[in-house]
């Protein structure tokens, strides 16, 4: 799980934590994770597809 602000470590798609399925795309690891949606309450971002294997 990676908090916002933190680096993103690896490519690819990311879902918040809250469970209303909010997506972040990264397509460049070293980018910073995003804040939650507004009114969202997650609290971290997890990866569901990798960019690379």
């Amino acid at each position: 799980m990676f908090k916002p602000g933190e680096i993103v470590p690896e490519s690819g798609i990311y879902e918040c934590e809250c469970g209303q399925r909010h997506r972040y795309s990264s397509d460049v690891r070293g980018h910073r994770f995003p804040p939650p949606y507004e009114g969202c309450t997650g609290t971290g971002w997890k990866i569901i597809t990798p960019a690379h294997d």
